[in-house]
């Protein structure tokens, strides 16, 4: 899926991630409070050393690919929150929505202003085709998100990473056509 990039909304920019991202994304990934409701809810184990080798490496395979997670900046002040992604997911073998903030991003509307930016241009690329999300059933903020965006409970799935039954989401596009915010894409 080619997206284009970068996807501009009023209050951020969504790009390509960059090797400056990388001390905020390391801190994200070693804040229990944001690591809580993913996987099994332990921080990264990674020393700074190999974290930034795989982040190299995750940039180097996005820059011959455009698959992978888009990183989410506001515009004023241009500062990294977090990130954002439609990807191929193994656990769920299909298309998932996936998003990750720092704390301090927390609360002001990012979350859904970024995927529905994301999700524009997916619908704009793939059409109607199916969707889905995954969130821990205690994760009330990232439902709320999935529920603005149109997305609606499909299932739930076990998880032993997470030692329970994550649920599963399904957009429905035509929620999602009456939610989505204005997106500008820049050349």
């Amino acid at each position: 899926m080619r997206i284009r990039t970068p996807l501009e909304t009023r209050r951020l920019i969504l790009k390509r991630p960059s090797l400056e991202d990388f001390d905020r994304y390391f801190g994200m990934s070693k804040d229990p409070a944001v690591m809580r409701y993913i996987g099994d809810g332990s921080i990264f184990h990674w020393t700074r050393e190999v974290a930034l080798e795989r982040f190299k490496t995750q940039i180097d395979i996005q820059a011959q690919s455009d698959v992978g997670p888009l990183a989410v900046y506001a515009r004023d002040p241009h500062h990294y929150l977090g990130w954002c992604a439609v990807t191929s997911s193994r656990f769920l073998q299909a298309p998932e929505l996936g998003y990750r903030y720092s704390r301090d991003a927390w609360g002001y509307g990012y979350a859904t202003e970024a995927a529905a930016a994301l999700l524009s241009e997916t619908h704009r690329v793939t059409g109607s085709a199916p969707l889905l999300a995954c969130v821990h059933p205690r994760n009330g903020s990232s439902i709320r998100v999935l529920q603005k965006l149109g997305f609606v409970f499909d299932h739930a799935r076990r998880s032993n990473a997470a030692g329970c039954h994550l649920s599963v989401y399904r957009i429905d596009w035509r929620r999602f056509g009456n939610s989505r915010s204005e997106v500008t894409l820049s050349e």
